[in-house]
């Protein structure tokens, strides 16, 4: 008797997948390499032991267990309107997603961690850091890139899979240097062997000690008054839609009446409430709520970090001639025009580098009492 309205949500879902595993996991080892002894350490005692200690196994996780968790709202957060390269819109007109989202989880388990829940908390804050600097986590438009269809070196692949894999895979690829081992213990133990080593070796030696040398405290900067994420309830964007939001909390009781391998299914297909209990600390760091608020400055403002990320979906990602009209050619990315300028503006190194040290910092903070990165490699 449920299943027609439930199946009736289906085609709200945006079908969002994460930065490829080797994105996450460069991400987590760039954090590995920035962190304090002391967040080592108590890393040792937190993840699970087969981790050792280290960002990297633990980084893919959150997409493992999607169904379970259902945590799929979280990986992304889409601004309504929002339409590159044509306009980009971050909130100015409301959210899709406002109370759920990626920016929402990178605050919320911020704040688990630093209250000591330890263990999973830290697994879905390194994936989501990650999924917020891949831009197309950070926009709507045809589901965050996966119905866009283009070509990547001769092959058809939609957008969202080029920049989760495809542009990094070729990276890593081609890249014919940094094979062997740097003059430095810090960078060196946070390797694990993996494919991408080199191409971690070479973000760090040349972009963090040279390119961005000077802009790293300003990756990790918070505005002084809170972060102003624009919610419905301090500002007069659109609400999100109740109706809606009331229908996806009765679909998720109903689904635990069902057996257990069709409600996962379903679970998965049908955009529920993410969690239950999923507080809005993003709304407490609001300036209106902060002036208010006795509360300690807190490391994380997901939504300024991410405000200047998403702009390059109009800047970057999405190709101004693309129209998305059935039977429009294919357009080819692998060329200059596209993949030579974000190669000659090093833009997904950058996005890697600042996924990674904005996450070193977060867990710093929460796990040492220590902010900022560890730099002396």
């Amino acid at each position: 008797m449920l299943l027609v309205p439930l199946l009736a949500l289906a085609p709200l879902v945006p079908t969002a997948l994460a930065w490829g595993a080797a994105g996450h996991e460069i991400v987590a080892t760039i954090a590995q390499v920035h962190l304090y002894p002391e967040t080592k350490e108590a890393l040792l005692h937190i993840l699970p032991p087969e981790a050792k200690g280290h960002l990297a196994p633990i980084a893919a996780w959150a997409d493992q267990v999607r169904m379970r968790w259902r945590n799929g709202a979280m990986h992304y957060v889409n601004g309504i309107n929002d339409h590159p390269a044509d306009h980009c819109e971050f909130g100015e007109d409301g959210w899709a997603n406002e109370d759920v989202n990626v920016l929402t989880a990178i605050a919320n388990f911020t704040g688990q961690v630093m209250n000591g829940k330890g263990d999973i908390p830290i697994r879905f804050l390194t994936h989501f850091v990650g999924d917020m600097h891949q831009p197309l986590h950070l926009t709507g438009r045809d589901k965050g890139g996966n119905g866009a269809m283009f070509l990547f070196e001769g092959r058809h692949r939609n957008l969202h899979s080029v920049w989760d894999s495809g542009i990094l895979t070729k990276n890593i690829r081609e890249l014919s240097n940094y094979t062997t081992p740097l003059p430095s213990k810090q960078i060196e133990s946070a390797l694990l062997g993996a494919i991408f080593d080199p191409y971690v070796r070479f973000i760090l030696w040349e972009g963090m000690r040279g390119w961005w040398s000077n802009s790293i405290e300003g990756w990790l900067a918070c505005p002084a008054g809170g972060d102003p994420y624009p919610h419905s309830s301090v500002s007069n964007i659109p609400a999100p839609d109740l109706w809606l939001n009331t229908v996806k909390g009765y679909t998720a009781s109903a689904l635990k009446l069902l057996p257990s391998p069709l409600s996962a299914f379903l679970a998965e297909m049908i955009p529920l409430q993410a969690v239950e209990g999923f507080s809005n600390d993003l709304l407490a760091l609001h300036p209106t709520n902060v002036k208010a608020s006795s509360r300690a400055p807190f490391p994380a403002c997901p939504y300024t970090w991410a405000k200047p990320l998403h702009k390059l979906n109009c800047e970057s990602a999405w190709p101004k001639e693309y129209t998305g009209s059935p039977g429009s050619p294919l357009i080819e990315l692998d060329t200059d025009v596209y993949l030579g300028k974000l190669a000659r503006d090093n833009t997904m190194e950058m996005l890697l580098a600042m996924g990674g040290v904005r996450l070193a910092h977060l867990l710093n903070t929460a796990l040492s009492g220590k902010e900022g990165v560890y730099l002396a490699y």
